[in-house]
Formats: structure tokens, sequence, C-alpha cells
């Protein structure tokens, strides 16, 4: 087959001109026997224009163009021009210049339908939200934190100094516990404790732990942050993960095995003398801090 060009409008729905407010409602690709016209998927977006719009009535209304088009070139009229002119003084509806676009062959003609609407028509997909962790592990973590008082409440970001949890880096990159002292305390959790967890998981969870911890790096600085990486796995996914686990060692992530009493009770109480305790009130309703906490900022 050879190529063959087609021609084509972006169909607007303007319903006030006083306003001049319009939007991209559709695509109409003008052919020899009609028009073949394609209606955004959604078209209720018309609705941020005024509420009381109907949107069932509108669609019907655009796939009505093609028997007025239909009448037109039964009465002799086939220039594009024209049609399109016709077209756009009828009610709301008012179409773009025309533009032009090739297909080697009849497949690719849907895909270029689709390229057309998706840059024109359909409005940008949402951004995906970044997740925060949900584990066994992490709630056992910030419940001893918030023992000794230095969780982040909800309204409180890094520069409270204290540890503030699923702190976000980058799209779709939430660290676990971050903590702003000086240097960036930057904590991620992989918790593989329970048997039904797969190796594969386990592995995954650490591969993305420690792109988590990479990225925070170059955020922050390579030497002004201190990246750990807590984990609870049972022995046996320990053993075979353990070349992962290393892995994210060599890359500069402090590793602590929850599972340990002496590594876990180093971590949290070390971390703890870093941050900033949530002032806590006496009998007296005095506000005071716990004594022998030293802080060493270094801003």
């Amino acid at each position: 087959m050879m190529a063959r060009s087609y021609e084509f409008a972006i169909i607007r729905f303007a319903p006030d001109d006083g306003r001049d407010e319009r939007l991209n409602v559709g695509a109409v690709v003008f052919q020899d026997d009609g028009l073949d016209i394609r209606v955004s998927r959604r078209l209720e977006k018309i609705r941020a224009l005024s509420a009381a719009l109907d949107v069932d009535l509108l669609r019907e209304f655009i796939v009505g163009l093609s028997d007025i088009d239909q009448r037109m070139r039964d009465s002799g009229s086939f220039d594009i021009g024209c049609r399109k002119q016709i077209m756009s003084s009828l009610g709301p509806i008012k179409l773009s210049q025309v533009g032009q676009f090739w297909v080697e062959q009849q497949s690719d003609y849907e895909d270029r339908i689709s390229s057309i609407l998706k840059s024109y028509v359909d409005p940008e997909p949402a951004l995906p939200r970044a997740k925060r962790k949900s584990s066994k592990l992490l709630t056992q973590i910030k419940s001893e934190f918030r023992k000794e008082r230095v969780l982040a409440q909800r309204h409180e970001d890094i520069e409270s100094h204290r540890i503030v949890s699923g702190f976000e880096l980058d799209e779709g990159l939430v660290a676990d516990l971050v903590l702003r002292n000086g240097a960036m305390h930057v904590v991620e959790t992989v918790d593989a404790s329970n048997d039904e967890v797969s190796l594969r998981r386990a592995i995954g969870d650490i591969a993305v732990s420690a792109l988590v911890l990479e990225r925070a790096r170059m955020r922050f600085g390579d030497k002004k942050t201190k990246a750990r990486l807590v984990y609870n796995a049972s022995a046996n996914i320990e053993r075979i993960a353990r070349p992962s686990l290393d892995a994210a060692e060599h890359q500069g992530a402090e590793l602590i095995n929850w599972s340990s009493a002496t590594q876990r009770s180093h971590f949290v109480h070390e971390l703890a003398n870093l941050a900033t305790p949530v002032a806590k009130k006496n009998k007296r309703g005095q506000v005071r801090f716990s004594p022998g906490r030293e802080h060493g900022f270094n801003f």
C-alpha cells in the first residue's frame, strides 16, 4: 500500500464566545465518504466550565456532525474548508485549523488517531502517587522512636529535627524515615521475617531500598547523607539474600539487623540522641526536655 494522507481537525467545545473558554473534546478526520469522529473518553471534563452542562447531549451533538456533513456532501459541497466552516458555526462546537498526517499502511491509522487524541484531547494522566511503606517492622521502629518522643508529628517536617516518616525524595520514591541534624539520616526498612514472604520479594525490597538510599545521596550529597538499611528476615531468607544486603552495604548503607538486640538498641538510641525530643510537661504544666541529651546541629 502506498502512503496516504488524511486531514483532521480538533473538535473544541466553546459554549460562550464572550468568556472565550474552550476545551478540546474530540477529533474529526475528513474522509472521502464522510467523517471519522472520535469523542474524548473523558467528556465529563466540560463540567469544569459549567456544572449545568449535559455530557450526553454534547456527545450526541458531536456524533451528529456526521449527518450534517453528509447533507453537505449530498448537496455537492466536498471542499474540506467549507465543510469545516459550516460545522464550526453550529452551536457550541468549533473546529481547529486543519492538520494532516500520513500513514504508510492502513494498520497505522488507529495508532495515529490515538496519538492525536493523546496529544491534543485526552487529559494528561495523573502522576503516580508515592506510596508509603507499611510493614510490621516499620511500625515497630516508629513505635520505638515514639517512645523516645523523637518521631515527628503529622504537621512537622524535617525542619523540626525529629524523625519524619514517609519522606518523598522523588516521584514514586519515598524514604521510610528521615532525620535532619547536620547530616541527613535516611533509613530504609526491609521486613522479610514472615515465612510467607518470598525470596524474590525480599530481594526486590532490598533493591528498591538501595535505590531510595542512592537517590537520597544524590539529592542531599554523598558526604551529608547517612544511609541505614534496617532489615528483619528469617534465617533462611537472610542467608540467601546476603549478597543483596552486602551489595547495599557496599554502596554505603549501614546494615542493622533488627533481630539483634545489640544492633537494635544501638540504632534506636543513636538516632534518638541526634533528634530533638517533643517537649514534655511536668506536673506543674511546665515544659521541659529529657536531661543528658545532646544535639550537635551543624548548619
